[in-house]
């Protein structure tokens, strides 16, 4: 991931720490980035309701839900906050 002002790179772990509602800084330019709604986050929450069906609380769901979440960190898109909706 890349702050969308300066294009620092951003550690996809810390992508993962964030909701629609909470940030993450740029550690160079100190813009506050989150995640915008968009069809990402529902297809997202799609397949983890989806291994939650199919899985019901194993060891697979387990890793269901480590794949997904990887998958998201690294293909999220991150806007400024003063440029979200509704924030």
């Amino acid at each position: 991931m890349k702050c969308p002002k300066c294009n620092n790179p951003i550690s996809s772990l810390k992508v993962w720490l964030i909701s629609r509602w909470s940030f993450v800084k740029c550690k160079k330019c100190g813009t506050r980035s989150g995640r915008k709604i968009n069809i990402q986050l529902f297809i997202i929450s799609i397949l983890l309701f989806s291994g939650y069906l199919i899985f019901n609380f194993s060891l697979l769901f387990i890793i269901w839900v480590l794949i997904v979440t990887y998958i998201d960190a690294y293909t999220v898109r991150l806007v400024p906050k003063d440029e979200q909706d509704g924030v």
